[in-house]
C-alpha cells in the first residue's frame, strides 16, 4: 500500500524555512533548468531534504524509509542499488542535487532516462554487462516465492533464459545497454524486467498529488497516514 506523505510543515519554524529558501535559491534556479521541476517545485522539494535530514545529511537509511513509504519500493536489494546509482558523489549519501535528479526521473522521467537509470540499477558489476547470473541474483531477490520447493530456483532459471532470449538481441549470452534499450524502445514492459526500480503508477500519483494546486507546497514524506 502506498503511504501518502504526511503534512509536517508545522514542525519547522518559518523564519528557518524563509533562510534555508534564501540560502538555496541560486541551487533551486539551477536545479529548475536541469530537472522537470518548475522553481517553486524545486525549492519545496529541497525544503522536504531539509526537513527529512533535519539539516543534516540523506544517508542510506533515511533515502531507503523515502523509498518505501514514499514511492512504495520494498526489495532492499534493488534499494540498495538504487542508492548506489542515486548516489552519484559516491559519499555514502544523498546530496540535494542528487535527490532532485532522483525524484526528477521518478516522477517525470522520459524513456530514454528510465532505460539509462534501470540499466545503471542493474549493471551490477558496473561493467555495461548483464549476465545470467546477474539476471539470476536480481529476479531471485525481486520475485515473491509462493512455495519453500526446490523447484523455485530452477524457475527461475528458466525466466532467466527467456527474458535472455528476449533481451539479447546480438546473441552474445549478456544483456549489453544496446541490447537492453532496444528491447525496452520495442516492448516498453521490459524497463523492469528484472525487478521493480521504479515507482508505481499509483505511488507517483500519490505523490504528485500532495503539491496544492494553488500554493505549489509538497507536503513532506515522513512516514504513514
Amino acid at each position: 500500500m502506498v503511504s501518502r506523505p504526511s503534512n509536517s510543515d508545522s514542525l519547522l519554524d518559518p523564519l528557518e524555512e524563509i533562510r534555508f529558501k534564501h540560502k538555496t535559491f541560486p541551487l533551486s534556479v539551477a536545479l529548475s533548468q536541469s530537472s522537470h521541476f518548475n522553481l517553486i517545485e524545486t525549492e519545496t522539494l529541497l525544503l522536504m531534504y531539509y526537513k527529512l535530514t533535519q539539516g543534516g545529511t540523506m544517508d542510506r537509511k533515511r533515502f531507503r524509509a523515502v523509498l518505501h513509504a514514499a514511492l512504495d519500493m520494498t526489495s532492499d536489494t534493488l534499494m540498495d542499488r538504487i542508492f548506489t546509482v542515486v548516489d552519484r558523489s559516491r559519499r555514502g549519501n544523498i546530496t540535494m542535487e542528487s535527490w532532485i535528479g532522483a525524484l526528477s526521473l521518478f516522477l517525470r522521467g522520459t524513456q530514454e532516462e528510465k532505460i539509462k537509470y534501470a540499466f545503471s540499477v542493474y549493471d551490477v558489476h558496473h561493467d555495461g554487462m548483464i549476465t545470467k547470473d546477474i539476471m539470476f541474483v536480481l529476479m531471485n531477490k525481486s520475485l515473491i516465492r509462493q512455495s519453500q520447493d526446490e523447484d523455485a530456483d530452477e524457475g527461475i532459471r528458466d525466466l532467466v533464459e527467456m527474458m535472455l532470449k528476449r533481451m539479447d538481441l546480438d546473441r552474445d549470452g549478456r544483456i549489453s545497454f544496446n541490447d537492453f534499450r532496444n528491447s525496452c524502445l520495442a516492448s516498453p514492459l521490459l524497463l523492469e524486467a528484472l525487478g521493480d526500480c521504479l515507482p508505481s503508477k499509483k505511488a507517483v500519483q500519490a505523490f504528485l498529488t500532495t503539491f496544492d494546486p494553488k500554493t505549489g507546497v509538497l507536503r513532506t514524506c515522513t512516514g504513514k497516514e
